[in-house]
């Protein structure tokens, strides 16, 4: 284990710890330090009417679909007979374009996808969702309205064609100790895109940025970050390139599902250590240490050496969703297929044949770049997506009735107890959606070129 001379903070091995004040004393008030219900549900107006020329997400009205077909066990998120393995080097497509949104919700807030919902505008030194550089009172005022969770988008090396992209998830325990989760779950990720922007390649680096070397440069960067006194978080990263391959690096509890054509093409499983306790990112300051070598117990911290690594191959018209645990706590893997499915289909990206089945759409290339026109708003198809995912998980985690895979392992875990019904947690969704360069119109091959 090192301590670092400047924070004196320590990163190392993970612990397997007593229940002391950051592993949870009851799995009904904190989640790995997380709080899961101190409150009443909210009544969230999720979608409202909007004047055209106000927004450029406007989204028609929201239904709830009840899926039957709901995930029995939470910590594998296998619901479609594809296989879980990286796609072969035949698919690769020479060339792909990428179509990010993020979309969020903090915990207790009405969710408004007018002003939460954001699309990524590619480009050179194109970034999303990175809070300003200053002291810490700055950097809160900056960041995006996603409570304790974060997420950032950025280009790679100057190179637009080359996206690096991610979702943090704050350790709320950590308020006990009178220190603001978020900071820590949003330095991360601005550290992340700072690294991404300011990666080149060299002849001891011939490769492009790896998905776990730039979770340890930003881990690095965030423990000598002086205005992050301390803090915790999961993680999910991924770097892409313009041949469609995608790498990603899952630590703890967050995760991404590849769909493809109405199927789960692959996904990333969690990490625990025991129920309700994921693997994390931590930074714990020398008191708190003090503090443990004579009670006794150690916050949770684990290398990102730890993370999961996988490798897959993008095709056009896939759909990848990151997101943090206020989605897979409160949706199945089921549920956010279904839920792509419908929007892809009556969107007209995806069309379904009687010879071939599900194919991608020729209308895909005028849906996936936002109308900008003062006449006729459209949000764009990835931002559409995006922002029903978090639409649906927020009336999920309010609803007493409707028993999420949370609720559902809760019970299988502590079968006495009468838990029933959603997690009230933030939520974070990016949504990326891959269109092949040469099916694009010439009015976005335009657009992208002077990009």
């Amino acid at each position: 284990m090192a301590t670092s001379t400047a924070t004196n903070c320590l990163r190392g091995s993970p612990h397997m710890l007593t229940r002391t004040w950051i592993l949870t004393p009851s799995y009904l008030h904190h989640r790995a330090g997380k709080c899961v219900r101190h409150m009443k549900p909210l009544a969230y107006r999720i979608f409202t009417e909007f004047p055209k020329q106000s927004i450029k997400h406007p989204l028609q009205p929201y239904t709830v679909g009840y899926s039957r077909n709901r995930m029995s066990t939470p910590i594998k998120r296998s619901f479609h007979t594809s296989k879980r393995f990286a796609a072969t080097t035949q698919s690769a497509i020479p060339h792909i374009s990428l179509h990010i949104a993020a979309a969020s919700s903090g915990k207790g807030r009405k969710y408004e996808p007018e002003k939460s919902t954001l699309d990524y505008v590619p480009g050179p030194d194109s970034t999303l969702g990175v809070q300003s550089q200053g002291n810490v009172y700055q950097r809160r005022r900056s960041r995006p309205d996603s409570g304790e969770d974060a997420y950032f988008v950025s280009s790679v090396g100057g190179d637009s064609n080359i996206v690096a992209l991610g979702v943090c998830d704050g350790v709320g325990g950590w308020q006990e100790q009178g220190i603001n989760p978020a900071d820590f779950s949003h330095g991360m990720c601005s550290h992340m895109a700072h690294t991404a922007q300011t990666w080149r390649r060299t002849s001891s680096q011939p490769d492009n940025l790896h998905p776990k070397r730039l979770l340890n440069t930003a881990y690095d960067a965030t423990l000598q970050d002086v205005q992050i006194r301390a803090g915790g978080a999961t993680a999910c990263v991924a770097v892409t390139d313009g041949t469609g391959r995608m790498r990603t690096a899952n630590l703890g509890d967050s995760g991404f599902i590849h769909l493809r054509l109405g199927t789960v093409h692959q996904h990333s499983t969690p990490q625990t250590h025991a129920f309700n306790t994921p693997y994390q990112l931590s930074k714990i300051p020398a008191e708190i240490m003090t503090q443990a070598a004579i009670f006794g117990g150690l916050p949770l911290h684990d290398s990102p050496d730890r993370a999961d690594i996988a490798d897959n191959q993008l095709q056009h018209g896939d759909v990848v969703v990151f997101a943090t645990d206020g989605v897979w706590d409160n949706l199945s893997s089921q549920d956010i297929l279904n839920i792509v499915s419908r929007l892809m289909r009556e969107r007209g990206a995806w069309e379904r044949t009687e010879d071939r089945g599900f194919v991608v759409s020729d209308k895909i290339a005028s849906l996936i770049s936002s109308t900008m026109s003062e006449q006729d708003r459209k949000a764009s198809l990835a931002s559409v997506v995006a922002s029903h995912i978090v639409g649906e998980a927020k009336i999920a985690s309010t609803d007493r009735h409707r028993d999420g895979p949370f609720a559902k392992a809760v019970q299988r875990e502590y079968p006495m107890d009468r838990w029933h019904g959603g997690k009230i947690d933030d939520i974070t969704v990016l949504v990326m959606i891959a269109v092949e360069n040469a099916k694009l119109g010439p009015e976005e091959e335009t657009l992208k070129a002077k990009l």
